[in-house]
């Protein structure tokens, strides 16, 4: 037998016994899956969050590099793409609280991640639409558009006052978290007066971060922000669109602002 004949013959044999470990690991992912949803609904697996890059980051260490100074706490709220579903929720800065932004009652899938031989799925408040364009203040004068964005924010304020550490996720981790990203932290910035230009700028770095961000959507947090600024202060939006009281803005802001 040539050499080339036995080469391929081994090569074949090297692709055999790994395409085997591939389908064994696939199949270990996919068991790790099953079971511990109360609602029975379907667990995502995002097979990409084997090698793609989750668009993770810290939102308080992100917003102070971009300020170029301390003003936020770290590891309160983080933010990210779907694609650490089904995976170790070390991928995603070990949350205790998720936020599924992109929940879709059409699919009907949970997103999680493991810890400690548990699961932590992702809560959702929007049974009925899917959330969207949410950056744009036409979207929040459509009542059940509103109605629901507002139950996820009245959920993460509480969660912060608790002091849980926040994962808040969407598809790519970009609009949707963006958008409430970056009222989050709009609210903790003008409880402390320091909501200026230089702070929305700051919010706009923040969204820059994710690399499938294209140059057309850029500006899309400041002028959101600015929208907000507009009709009032970040606590009076919260309070007209929402009904969350000023106390309880003011209690989640205490616990992301450095004092």
């Amino acid at each position: 037998m040539s050499k080339i004949k036995v080469f391929l013959k081994a090569l074949a044999l090297l692709l055999s016994a790994l395409c085997m470990l591939l389908f064994i690991f696939m199949g270990w992912v996919k068991y790790r899956s099953l079971g511990s949803n109360p609602e029975g609904l379907p667990l995502a697996i995002r097979w990409e969050g084997f090698y793609h890059d989750m668009n993770h980051r810290d939102v308080g260490a992100s917003l102070n590099q971009c300020l170029g100074k301390r003003l936020f706490r770290e590891e309160v709220l983080h933010r990210s793409a779907g694609w650490f579903s089904g995976w170790s929720c070390e991928k995603v800065g070990s949350p205790e609280v998720i936020y599924s932004l992109n929940y879709s009652p059409s699919l009907k899938e949970r997103y999680f991640c493991h810890v400690e031989g548990d699961k932590n799925i992702g809560r959702y408040f929007n049974p009925d639409l899917q959330l969207n364009d949410l950056e744009f203040m036409e979207s929040w004068e459509h009542p059940a558009m509103r109605g629901a964005a507002c139950r996820f924010l009245d959920e993460i304020l509480s969660s912060m006052i608790a002091e849980k550490k926040i994962l808040l996720h969407c598809d790519a981790g970009r609009d949707r978290t963006g958008a409430i990203t970056a009222l989050l932290v709009a609210m903790a910035a003008q409880a402390k007066g320091e909501l200026h230009d230089e702070m929305i700028n700051a919010i706009e770095c923040d969204y820059r971060k994710t690399e499938s961000l294209v140059p057309e959507k850029y500006g899309r947090m400041q002028r959101f922000i600015k929208g907000i600024g507009n009709r009032g202060s970040v606590a009076e939006f919260l309070q007209n669109q929402c009904g969350i009281s000023e106390e309880k803005t003011l209690r989640a802001a205490s616990q992301f602002n450095l004092n």
